[in-house]
């Protein structure tokens, strides 16, 4: 047996590793500038732009993604891939390799994003997709023209394939739009209770507060697992409103009805969000300041976004630093727990299944 290792941190914290729910690791790293900052400039310029890159391109970027995630404490993450038309299955064939080649280092579910609801080439890309192996029907229904037909859809394809649900639903600031409460009735009808995630929900942000009650107790009883995108959201919601909204899904409104949160980072240097850098605290830092959860449990309760209550979403073992739980764990340096929210300190090592993936050594040298 190899010899155990000691390494004595002085006190600094040790978390669960972190795990990164919604992410989109086919865009990452391709920097088109997005002139308008607005979600439907960015689907275009994504669209225009993404058939000039080869395997090797997708495959250089992925891997930066990755690496990047795990310096900085994933060891879980939840990336969703497009796969609108044929051409997009090169992409998915890419991912599913790499995925293969990083199987030690973390754990990625993959989720189909397209349009089971769409034309016949989009309905057979997205069984394609899920055929070669990626985990999750997803979809984003608000951005069709009939969103409730293509929640049907996207449940008529989880049936088919036996496959779990994570939907983009609600990224708009118009109020009329709350597919999410038809995605919690089509839930309970399905008996799919937590097996079914929605991402982003931001037009609960601009609807009365009566109508969030009632979204949520249907959010609620359907056990949908919900995840926040902070970072994204402020970039593309609400430019053209006065006074300017934050954009982003009432988290404090949804914690009180007992309802699975997470947050996550969403796109990382592409058209629909410019910034970002596969570090969940750094989410959880703004996560905490845009919703306002500012008092010492609710920053542990942020804490708790991008670990527990993220390995929830992904259905994962909930992670704990105990004797007997799964070795999936980051060292960051700082002695003080909370600070992991407040400071965004650096990480020190990630480990994986009891494996010390990388350590960072930091020296600083005062003139």
């Amino acid at each position: 047996a190899a010899a155990v290792q000691e390494w004595d941190l002085a006190g600094r914290v040790v978390l669960p590793g972190l795990v990164d729910a919604h992410t989109h690791l086919d865009k990452s790293y391709f920097p088109i500038p997005n002139q308008s900052g607005t979600l439907l400039e960015a689907i275009d310029l994504w669209r225009a732009h993404k058939g000039y890159r080869t395997r090797a391109d997708i495959a250089k970027t992925v891997r930066q993604a990755l690496r990047t995630a795990i310096a900085n404490g994933i060891t879980a993450m939840r990336s969703h891939i497009d796969v609108e038309a044929n051409g997009d299955l090169a992409t998915v064939e890419t991912v599913l390799a790499i995925r293969e080649e990083f199987r030690d280092q973390l754990d990625l579910q993959l989720v189909a994003l397209g349009y089971p609801g769409g034309t016949r080439e989009q309905r057979q890309t997205m069984r394609s997709a899920l055929d070669l192996g990626l985990d999750l029907v997803g979809g984003a229904p608000a951005l069709t023209a009939n969103p409730h037909a293509e929640i049907d859809a996207c449940f008529a394809l989880a049936e088919a394939t036996g496959k779990p649900l994570d939907l983009h639903i609600d990224e708009t600031e118009d109020p009329q739009m709350l597919s999410l409460d038809y995605l919690a009735a089509k839930t309970k009808a399905h008996g799919l209770q937590g097996r079914v995630t929605a991402g982003h929900c931001c037009s609960l942000a601009f609807v009365d507060n009566a109508t969030v009650g009632r979204v949520l107790d249907n959010v609620a009883s359907a056990q949908l697992n919900l995840v926040t995108l902070p970072s994204c959201n402020l970039v593309l919601m609400g430019r053209a409103i006065q006074p300017v909204p934050r954009g982003m899904t009432p988290v404090k409104a949804i914690l009180a009805h007992g309802i699975n949160i997470c947050a996550a980072s969403d796109n990382v240097h592409d058209p629909f969000n410019p910034f970002g850098n596969y570090d969940l605290l750094q989410i959880a830092n703004l996560t905490a300041h845009v919703a306002h959860l500012t008092g010492t449990a609710e920053i542990q309760t942020v804490l708790e976004m991008v670990t527990t209550k993220a390995a929830q979403t992904l259905n994962l073992p909930s992670p704990a630093v105990t004797v007997g739980s799964v070795a999936d764990l980051v060292v960051l340096d700082t002695t003080e727990p909370l600070h992991a929210v407040t400071t965004v300190p650096p990480r020190l090592a990630t480990v994986k299944q009891g494996k010390m993936l990388l350590r960072t050594t930091i020296t600083q040298t005062w003139a």
